[in-house]
Parts: structure tokens; sequence; C-alpha cells
């Protein structure tokens, strides 16, 4: 008697394979689970995963989708591959285990604990002030970028930071039109004054140290590369406050700005490769 043949059949898919399926889905179509404990996905995590460690799973502390794709995965797949197997017994219709788990994993990563910068808003946060917190967020990586380009001697750093501070004004414009949808009337900014010129997307803060470090980088790469971690951090953010919050109108909101976070990044990955072959 095979002993595999006690066990459902489980789905498993390379982490590249991930990799295209996460960003070319709306984030609201699936659940990608990370298996691991919390001092592991605090070090580093794929961006818009929900922690719930095996056991917790297992003792099903957290209530999930069983109808939804679901993507599970942990260091190497030995948790994820247990995890899967429990899923599909629990009658959860399309699992797929990520081999090979975050060791695998070619492309950004996030950082920092699940309940990182969530302090910024409240749970029961309505529409109105979500809306000014995004908003804060793009002014603040937009004041981030403005500031290296002062910092910056050499021309051509110069203008490539001002155009990444223009893809964050083209941010704040669509979310006042999103305002002007939604509520029937212009947005208009809220006093934030303590916070908009230090918060930046992801909810991380501007420091004068890495900006004066940027500001003599010679290298290119250096740049987008920060561009792409505050877009990955901006989804990750978004996406965890999309679980934070209790109401469904702001959810949904955080949901489209993590999706919007996810075209910003291949857009930006679209200048990158644009500016190294000239």
């Amino acid at each position: 008697m095979r002993w595999d043949s006690l066990f459902e059949k489980i789905i498993s898919i390379k982490t590249s394979e991930a990799k295209q399926y996460i960003e070319s889905t709306a984030t609201e179509a699936y659940q990608l689970i990370d298996v691991r404990q919390p001092e592991e996905y605090m070090k580093q995590h794929l961006p818009g995963s929900l922690l719930i460690p095996l056991s917790d799973l297992i003792e099903e502390k957290v209530v999930l989708d069983k109808t939804k794709t679901t993507l599970v995965y942990c260091t190497r797949g030995e948790r994820s591959l247990a995890a899967a197997q429990w899923m599909v017994s629990q009658g959860f219709v399309d699992v797929q285990h990520v081999e090979g788990g975050i060791n695998d994993w070619i492309g950004s990563k996030a950082f920092g604990h699940f309940e990182l910068n969530l302090n910024l808003i409240r749970q029961d946060t309505d529409f109105p002030d979500a809306i000014s917190m995004a908003y804060a967020m793009e002014e603040g990586l937009r004041l981030f970028y403005m500031e290296l380009a002062r910092e910056t001697k050499e021309e051509f750093f110069q203008k490539l930071y001002r155009k990444l501070a223009s893809f964050e004004v083209e941010h704040k414009a669509e979310l006042a039109e999103k305002y002007r949808i939604a509520e029937g009337k212009e947005f208009i900014q809220k006093e934030m004054d303590e916070r908009q010129d230090q918060i930046m997307e992801g909810g991380g803060h501007a420091d004068i140290t890495l900006i004066r470090t940027l500001a003599n980088t010679e290298d290119i790469t250096d740049v987008f590369g920060l561009a792409m971690a505050f877009e990955i951090q901006a989804f990750d953010f978004y996406f965890r406050l999309s679980q934070h919050t209790v109401k469904p109108d702001v959810r949904q909101f955080f949901l489209e700005m993590a999706d919007a976070e996810k075209s910003h990044l291949a857009f930006i990955a679209n200048e990158m490769d644009a500016y190294l072959k000239k």
C-alpha cells in the first residue's frame, strides 16, 4: 500500500509561477498565506501575504475564504506542504503550494511585522480619512524625491528624481478623482502637517542620512531599486490595511490602492529598463 494514496493530491507551483500570478491578478481574488513564525515574517515576507503560523491555521484561529485561490508558502516548502494538505482536507477548493518557499523567491520582498504602521489609522476609519492618509503618503514620497533632487549635484539624477516625484503628483490626482467620484465633491486636503512631510508610501519616514547617501550615488540601479522598494512596501502596507479596517468600503479602497501599487511597480521597472538601454 502506498502511503501517498491516503492523501489528496496537492497542486504545487514554482515561485516564478506564483510571482506571475500575483502580479497579474487582483489582490481581492486570492489569498497568499505565510505559515512561518512572526519573527521570520518580520525579517522578510512576500508582499501582500497574510501571516498565519501553521499551528494557528490548523487550530482555525483565523477564518479564511475556502472558495478563493489560496497560495501558501514557508521558508523552503515543508510547512507549506503540510498546510496545503490540511487546507484541502478542510474543503478549500483551490490550494496551491509554492515550492521552494521564500528561499527560492526571485524578486522584491517586504519586511516588518504584520502590525507595522497600522496604528497610523483607526480600524473604524471612514473613507475620507483613508483617502487623506493615502494622499499624505504620496505627498511624503514626492517631497522625498524633490529633496533628493536638491541634494544631488549630477544633472542626470536630478532629472530622474524629479520624474519620480512627478509620478507621485499623478498618483495624488488619481486619489483626488476617486474622492470626487465617491463623495460627489472635490477633495480638500485635511490639515496633516504633523506627518505629511515625513510619512511616505508604506508608512515609512524620510531620513536625511538616506537622502544624503543616495544623493551621492552614481549607480542608477540604486535609484530605481529604492523606488521599487517603496512601491513594494506600499503594496504590502495597503494590503495589511485592508485586513485591519472593519469598514467594507475602506477595505475595498485599500485593496484597490494595493493593486495600483502593483501597476506603479511595473511602470518603474519599465522605466528602469528604458534608462538602462540608453
